[in-house]
């Protein structure tokens, strides 16, 4: 009678056997390479793409708030005086005010100078607040103080102001 059933190995079998089919030094060299080099590759394109996908929305966050061709030439909200000066040193998007320090004050007109060295006028009107750390008042303008300005550009440049804050000295 014979049988069809296989034994299995017993322990001398097992140990009397090599442990691998092949090169030793092989085997231990690709087993010490956690990562194939197309795994390597696709890591690197998902990086590259996540600092690019970062970049645009900190551009689209942070980024100029002038366009890079001024629709108006002539002095509007657009083009002129107020595209030209940039959040940090100037206005605000579509020209709705300026940043610089004061130049003068003359009655309800202040004259602000934007880090560019453009001058800014701006007219206030009774409803125009005015902070300096604290609510204040037109007269507590005083010429080389650094303001923000609030309010809507006119075709002529002149910004009509809703609020004027000064910043803190520096």
């Amino acid at each position: 009678m014979s049988s069809s059933t296989t034994t299995p190995p017993n322990a001398e079998d097992i140990i009397a056997s090599p442990a691998v089919d092949g090169d030793l030094n092989a085997e231990m060299r690709y087993a010490a390479k956690p990562f194939s080099r197309t795994t390597v590759v696709l890591a690197g394109l998902v990086v590259l793409a996540i600092a690019f996908a970062g970049g645009a929305w900190t551009h689209a966050a942070f980024g100029s708030s002038s366009p890079s061709t001024p629709a108006r030439q002539a002095g509007g909200t657009q083009g002129g005086q107020q595209a030209s000066t940039g959040q940090q040193g100037g206005g605000f998007r579509g020209g709705r005010g300026t940043t610089g320090t004061v130049d003068h004050v003359d009655g309800t007109t202040v004259y602000v100078k934007t880090a560019q060295g453009t001058d800014v006028k701006v007219s206030t009107s009774d409803s125009t607040t005015v902070g300096v750390t604290q609510p204040g008042k037109l007269s507590d303008l005083k010429p080389g103080a650094t303001v923000v300005v609030q309010g809507q550009a006119g075709d002529d440049g002149t910004v009509t102001a809703q609020a004027i804050t000064q910043q803190a000295a520096r």
